[in-house]
């Protein structure tokens, strides 16, 4: 349930405000200046949540850009390559989150050459001990004997890769039914076509020919993917679907249960979950480091940059910003602009141009913050029954093994 009053951060999000715009707007109340609605908790003031609140902000925010002079904009374009490298679609849903929340969707970051950043990225992390990459392999590594006697009755078994990314986690997990003989097909899903590149030339350098992949591009939060699993059913063919969602890859959604709930839609009831998650703790609050190769570098590396330099913005425009929210329970990292900007969008119908002031912030990367309780609601909430789960010693990471909830 959400609270009865805004943070400033809330009001600067939803709005394109500054939060000293905010605390300007709290000290005029407070002087009798404006009308706003405030609570007080201990030494702090908040506005109140209310419809009130919500036409006064609105008509505060007019104000300011009716009388913002131009010359105070900095004008961006965005560069030739981020058109060819973006569907008009994508630009659109670009442009659409730029506007409502003031935010880049991390998943476009492994486009073209952010494909190969991220591949980089993953190889470093897969040399360390306690890495995303190598406790997801040890956690699968785990689980093995229980998917076996999940799929024990089937003659083959299918490994369907929600998010490929380069496949590196999900290699033992072939070698194991290949080894067994019951490896049927292995089905790499990303929105990247160059992520699902980088993964068949993997799977080839491992494998040779012997395993049979077929990729797809598809955007897990808004498209089904149970067709493309239908030919074995149609075939009448004895064949357990084992689907992946590895590295938390839902965690950096705006809205994760998007894509729960089309996997849940995707799958039929004998079909196999597997979901893992970091898990919320000190150490990981505190965890930002996306470095392919400098491991000190942690602040708009490559990898959390791909789109953002596409867009073009001047490194003199803006301060970076990266943390722990507390209230929100998530990382961030996102960059907090010195100048008022626009930014001008070129359609096939016309242009968009969108504003932002001084102070304004865009998120270009998150993770939301899980504990072992939310992980099962949220499986619950989106259709799923958990039938096992595993944790690593430190107890930083967990793998889910579930089914479709039956009625």
């Amino acid at each position: 349930m959400a609270a009865h009053y805004f943070t400033k951060q809330e009001i600067t999000d939803t709005y394109g405000v500054s939060v000293p715009t905010v605390t300007n707007w709290i000290r005029s109340t407070k002087n009798g200046k404006l009308d706003l609605e405030l609570f007080e908790q201990g030494s702090k003031t908040y506005v109140i949540r209310s419809a009130k609140n919500v036409e006064i902000i609105k008509r505060l925010v007019d104000e300011g850009k009716k009388y913002r002079p131009r010359h105070s904009f900095k004008e961006i374009t965005p560069r030739d390559e981020f058109y060819n490298t973006y569907t008009e679609g994508q630009v659109y849903d670009i442009v659409v989150n730029l506007e409502k929340y003031r935010e880049v969707d991390c998943e476009l970051n492994y486009f073209d050459g952010g494909a190969e950043n991220w591949d980089k990225y993953v190889q470093r992390l897969a040399t360390e001990d306690s890495s995303n990459i190598t406790e997801t392999v040890k956690l699968l590594g785990m689980s093995t004997q229980f998917l076996d006697e999940l799929a024990g009755e089937y003659d083959k078994v299918n490994i369907i890769d929600i998010g490929v990314g380069n496949a590196m986690p999900v290699r033992g997990l072939i070698e194991h039914y290949l080894e067994s003989k019951k490896l049927g097909r292995y089905v790499g899903l990303d929105i990247s076509r160059e992520m699902l590149d980088i993964a068949g030339r993997n799977i080839k350098q491992w494998f040779g020919g012997t395993v049979q992949y077929d990729a797809y591009e598809l955007d897990i939060k808004r498209e089904r993917f149970g067709h493309l699993l239908a030919e074995d059913y149609l075939k009448d063919e004895r064949v357990a679907n084992i689907v992946l969602f590895l590295g938390g890859t839902s965690n950096n959604f705006r809205d994760p249960d998007e894509a729960f709930r089309t996997i849940s839609e995707s799958l039929r009831k004998d079909d196999i979950f597997i979901y893992t998650s970091k898990l919320d703790t000190d150490n990981t609050r505190s965890s930002i480091d996306f470095s392919a190769g400098d491991a000190s570098n942690t602040l708009m590396d490559p990898i959390v940059r791909f789109v953002f330099d596409l867009l073009n913005i001047d490194e003199k425009l803006y301060e970076v910003d990266k943390g722990y929210d507390e209230e929100l329970r998530q990382r961030y990292l996102r960059i907090r602009l010195t100048s008022a900007v626009t930014m001008t969008f070129e359609f096939g119908r016309g242009k968009q141009v969108l504003e932002f002031n001084k102070g304004d912030r865009i998120l270009f990367w998150r993770a939301w913050h899980m504990t072992p309780k939310d992980v099962y609601e949220r499986l619950e909430r989106n259709g799923f029954y958990m039938l096992n789960a595993n944790q690593n010693p430190d107890r930083q990471y967990v793998l889910t093994v579930s089914q479709i909830k039956q009625d």
